[in-house]
């Protein structure tokens, strides 16, 4: 069983690892060493958690991570932005193990309410254009804004179609 919870600094380390094996396990061959060295990474998660990256962002920000038998199995990080949209998607992985199992449509499910409680009206996602897994975002209805970003320009219209009223 998997449980959706908000992630704190002390899962910083955890959330290091996931990100890196999951870039390894999925696209290995687009990995600069910048984006697996675990030190550095590690300090980007540290700024990320105290509000100091990235320049554009703005000081609310949250991290949900996905929790399988007691360990992270996915994560994704959103705040509110001056870039391109009201919102951004920071950072989002899934083990390879764990994809195709719905954990990502339950992290995103979580992220929404939240943005949307911070008046984000739009949100937009980072992706290397040679990326398999934008067609994650692409089920869900985005856009592109250019090779190297999605969007949504309509957040309610998008929480509606994940979270259907019963």
């Amino acid at each position: 069983m998997i449980s959706i919870e908000i992630a704190s600094e002390a899962d910083i380390e955890e959330l290091t690892g996931v990100e890196i094996e999951s870039k390894l396990q999925s696209y290995p061959e687009h990995m600069e060493e910048v984006s697996i060295d675990p030190a550095i990474r590690l300090y980007r998660w540290q700024t990320y958690f105290r509000g100091e990256s990235p320049a554009s962002s703005k000081p609310e920000r949250i991290v949900f991570k996905a929790v399988k038998e007691g360990r992270i199995v996915g994560f994704i990080a959103g705040h509110l932005t001056n870039r391109h949209k009201d919102s951004e998607i920071e950072n989002f992985y899934v083990l390879k193990d764990e994809q195709g199992k719905g954990i990502g449509t339950e992290l995103l499910k979580k992220l929404l309410p939240w943005l949307i409680s911070h008046n984000a009206k739009s949100l937009c996602a980072g992706i290397f254009p040679e990326n398999p897994y934008q067609a994650f975002y692409l089920k869900y209805g985005s856009g592109y804004l250019n090779p190297h970003w999605v969007y949504w320009d309509d957040l309610p219209l998008l929480k509606s179609k994940l979270l259907p009223i019963n």
